[in-house]
């Protein structure tokens, strides 16, 4: 998947009880970051918002601007990871993988 500068990315997620199965929310709210491929440390830490309305019992949402002002680069592959504990159990997962191109794929005709 590829991202132009400039994009908005929204990128929803669940959590679950890790007993059960079930979708429960979250102990505390998810946290998430933003990795350059090659570098450990996170170039962004977006705010992750729970998801409301019917149905919204374990939704999330992450949102962010694929900017130079917030670090990315055309040509550069970046991973958005999120945590969150449930039950008292704490996982991680990539969300989301992309690459910030010039023309992305999804824009050529």
């Amino acid at each position: 998947m590829g991202y132009k500068l400039g994009d908005q990315v929204t990128v929803d997620f669940t959590t679950h009880n890790p007993f059960t199965g079930n979708i429960q929310d979250g102990d505390v709210l998810p946290t998430c970051a933003v990795y350059e491929d090659t570098v450990d440390i996170p170039m962004l830490t977006p705010l992750v918002v729970r998801r409301v309305g019917a149905g919204g019992l374990g939704d999330y949402r992450v949102n962010f601007s694929v900017s130079e002002a917030n670090g990315f680069e055309v040509g550069k592959t970046y991973n958005v990871v999120v945590a969150a504990t449930v039950a008292g159990v704490t996982a991680k997962a990539r969300i989301l993988a992309f690459t910030v191109e010039a023309v992305p794929v999804h824009y050529r005709v």
